[in-house]
């Protein structure tokens, strides 16, 4: 539906400017499936890791030789769409990096589950998870009484106040470095919480600027090469084949069977005048 709207509002000429980027989180007229704030970075990461685990395939595989052949091939198109401001950026990101790389790769942004990553390739990606917020109006009150401490630890419909002595002693230990190593305590909260079951939304003090977006006309041109349906979608396949390169170095298909086929079993069945 997102492609056709808009194909429909550049036939017209009804394009408005603010029209020309796609605004992340809105709907794509997939269920469930919103628009990804970074499609290109994200596709760049998981085709470049893609391409890293199948090394440890045997180059006579099928499975290797084709899922190189595709991945490569999807991640040449991808790399030839670059945003606008795309080179200031990426030289402010660079010194940012440089700067804070221990903050950044240790924390979330915004609570979105973002990750500042560093892929096979050696460069840095910001990677970004979409999550829909959860209205607390809809969630009965358990009567549980929060921790100061843990306000912001969150696991699922429960909210975590319980805090165990031992974790007390660490909660006096943490608060003596607050000021003194702030980055220090914020990790140290964040480990507690976690131990203790927790989902941690931390928000990073440094002000991390997002990679430039592409413009829907690039994203549009983008999904018609790759011929897979909305980018979004691409991603989600992405995400797949990442996740099948694990299974199939675990099932190893290209070894011998346990036990051999009986003869002529897999030989085509050719009729016989």
């Amino acid at each position: 539906m997102r492609a056709a709207l808009r194909l429909l509002a550049t036939a017209t000429g009804t394009v408005r400017p603010s029209a020309r980027f796609l605004k992340p989180g809105s709907p794509t007229g997939l269920t469930g499936l919103g628009t990804h704030p970074s499609p290109r970075s994200a596709l760049l990461y998981l085709y470049n890791h893609t391409l890293d685990k199948l090394k440890q395939i045997p180059e006579h595989s099928l499975y290797r030789q084709s899922a190189e052949a595709l991945t490569k091939h999807r991640l040449a198109i991808v790399e030839q769409y670059v945003p606008d401001g795309y080179d200031a950026w990426q030289e402010r990101a660079r010194k940012l990096l440089e700067k804070h790389k221990s903050d950044l790769t240790a924390r979330q942004f915004d609570g979105q589950h973002a990750r500042l990553v560093e892929g096979p390739d050696g460069r840095a990606y910001f990677i970004r998870q979409m999550v829909t917020p959860q209205d607390w109006r809809d969630v009965e009150w358990d009567g549980a009484v929060l921790d100061p401490h843990f306000s912001w630890v969150q696991t699922g419909e429960d909210v975590v106040g319980a805090v165990k002595l031992e974790d007390s002693d660490k909660l006096l230990e943490l608060d003596k470095i607050r000021e003194s190593d702030p980055v220090a305590y914020r990790q140290g909260l964040r480990d507690l919480g976690i131990k203790m079951g927790g989902v941690v939304e931390d928000k990073s003090p440094v002000e991390w600027e997002s990679e430039p977006p592409l413009s829907a006309e690039q994203i549009a041109e983008m999904e018609a090469r790759i011929g897979s349906g909305l980018i979004e979608e691409v991603v989600q396949v992405a995400e797949g084949e990442l996740k099948l390169v694990d299974i199939m170095t675990q099932a190893r298909p290209w070894e011998a069977l346990e036990e051999e086929a009986p003869e002529g079993q897999w030989t085509y069945f050719e009729r016989k005048e």
